[in-house]
């Protein structure tokens, strides 16, 4: 996936945007406890601003250099890091295919249809090929909290009471792009919140607790599900361990419980069973998701949730 992403950020960096058309959608969201539903309203805008979003774009995705990794729950938000996930795995298809409808779209007539507006998109077009650009919007760019906000404006030679103006604030950085099926992602925390990514990893940490029911290697399962709860970095931690799914390969399980005993890591195995108990859930997440790492290079040992291979040797014993 990485490589894939690398070799798409490189022909975005190549391209010449300077003639590409830009599309302003603003998006509306609905939410239910498990899904979300989204419709998106046209906005009209001048050539100049046309222009302001092109070069915000040149300026974020091409005036950098940036290290491409595959998306993960437990990943953090880094310096020039895009962060690269198929679009089938989020919301954003939702999205696209409303945008698709184009003009049967309704088109934003007055400035109270820019409010509780969720995020917006710029989709940038130019010969068959299409580039989404989204930012989030919040409290700084609502516009019905922009109102609010003690701000001048000098117009006409002179000082205007912003309040009497309608203000639509935009932001020169986008949180995520979508081309090609990818989505490159610069702001995860947005990312999450923009594509309902809390709820999906709450299912994803549902699912692994009823794998582990049937595999039946735990005592209980009861006390990791009370220890999880709502907490997101617990649910991301169960989501990791999904994802990873070293749980299901050959001897993985076994060699855990072996090494756990030669480092003396206070796992309890009883009947045949790792002993689930609230003082070792962590130690037991983590050793699930393989974190506990040791150097080659001085045998240090390290907890590490963000893993990026460099080479693969798998044991089968």
């Amino acid at each position: 996936m990485t490589s894939d992403a690398e070799k798409k950020v490189r022909k975005l960096k190549a391209l010449d945007f300077s003639k590409w058309t830009a599309t302003f959608w603003l998006v509306k969201r609905t939410a239910t406890l498990r899904e979300a539903a989204y419709r998106v309203l046209r906005v009209d805008m001048d050539a100049r601003l046309q222009k302001r979003f092109r070069g915000y774009l040149r300026q974020q995705l091409q005036s950098r250099d940036f290290h491409v990794n595959t998306y993960d729950y437990s990943t953090v938000d880094g310096d020039d890091v895009l962060l690269a996930i198929e679009a089938s795995f989020t919301d954003f298809g939702k999205v696209e295919q409303a945008i698709g409808k184009g003009f049967e779209n309704e088109r934003v007539k007055e400035y109270a249809d820019l409010m509780n507006s969720w995020a917006y998109v710029v989709q940038f077009e130019s010969d068959g090929q299409s580039l989404f650009a989204w930012r989030k919007i919040n409290t700084m760019t609502q516009p019905k909290k922009v109102l609010h906000r003690k701000a001048l404006l000098f117009q006409n030679h002179r000082l205007t009471d912003i309040d009497e103006k309608e203000v639509f604030l935009i932001d020169p950085q986008f949180d995520f792009f979508v081309y090609e099926d990818t989505v490159l992602i610069a702001n995860k925390r947005d990312f999450e919140v923009s594509m309902n990514f809390r709820e999906g990893i709450k299912n994803h940490g549902k699912e692994l607790l009823a794998e582990f029911e049937k595999l039946a290697f735990l005592s209980d399962i009861a006390p990791i599900r009370e220890y999880v709860g709502d907490n997101v970095h617990h649910l991301r931690k169960l989501a990791s361990i999904r994802k990873a799914g070293y749980y299901k390969e050959v001897g993985y399980l076994k060699r855990l419980v072996a090494v756990s005993a030669e480092e003396r890591w206070e796992l309890k195995i009883f009947d045949g069973k790792i002993v689930v108990e609230r003082d070792t859930i962590d130690l037991l997440l983590k050793l699930l998701n393989n974190d506990r790492l040791r150097s080659p290079i001085n045998g240090e040992l390290f907890d590490s949730a963000a893993k990026h291979p460099v080479s693969v040797v798998k044991s089968t014993s």
